[in-house]
């Protein structure tokens, strides 16, 4: 019934009036997406090329949540360290209203008392690995994992690390979900929604090998009707 549900439109809900943007109609079609995740308690990827507004799409999403009530604990979001500054002046400049907390940098320590009251703790991926300790103690309403092709190996710590994480929703966003190989695209679901797609050793046998190393059409459709069961947002 819920992935029945998820592939019927978004219902439209009024844009977040926090939100300092106007957004294009793309963006629109995201953000009330990412609201039908919210509502049905499904993971799912953000994916757009660079430039097309995942981080304000996202935002709004962040505002809505806010205004809506719903968001009752800090959210994370786990980025490369590239995309700090980006995220911060983004946030700061539409949506002043939200609480930030900036946990990066050799002075997060003691900033560390500042995630509770928060609406946004902003971190990355190394120092995740680093700080795991404080964070696993630290119940989040949303986990938005940015560039989250960064756990693309199931194997990594990066990706080891964020599944010990403790959240009510789960989220990435990715212009490149799928880089080099199907396995991939496993690791992301395992940390959206943990037996989604099955066990790795099943995803393997069941779908990678047939798919990449024989080209079986059957086997991408049947993925294909997996993965429509959440549906991957491309906004173009």
């Amino acid at each position: 019934e819920r992935a029945r549900d998820l592939k019927k439109p978004p219902r439209p809900q009024p844009l977040p009036i926090g939100l300092q943007a106007t957004l294009r109609p793309y963006q629109e079609t995201g953000v009330q997406w990412l609201g039908q995740l919210i509502e049905h308690e499904a993971g799912g990827v953000l994916a757009d090329d660079m430039g097309l507004g995942k981080t304000l799409q996202t935002i709004a999403h962040l505002v809505r949540e806010k205004e809506s009530g719903r968001m009752d604990r800090p959210c994370l979001v786990v980025m490369p360290t590239s995309l700090v500054g980006n995220w911060q002046r983004e946030l700061a400049k539409f949506a002043p209203a939200l609480k930030v907390c900036v946990l990066h940098g050799p002075k997060r320590d003691a900033r560390r008392g500042e995630v509770p009251g928060s609406d946004v703790v902003i971190t990355t991926y190394p120092l995740l690995v680093r700080d795991i300790d404080s964070f696993e103690n630290q119940s989040f309403y949303l986990v938005i994992l940015d560039e989250a092709q960064a756990i693309k190996n199931p194997r990594s710590l990066a990706a080891r690390t964020v599944r010990k994480l403790s959240a009510k929703h789960r989220m990435c966003l990715s212009g490149t979900p799928v880089e080099n190989n199907l396995e991939e695209l496993w690791s992301l679901f395992d940390f959206l929604m943990p037996g989604f797609l099955g066990d790795a050793e099943r995803f393997r046998a069941h779908f990678r090998i047939p798919i990449e190393r024989s080209g079986n059409q059957a086997r991408l459709e049947a993925l294909r009707d997996e993965i429509d069961k959440i549906d991957e947002v491309i906004a173009r």
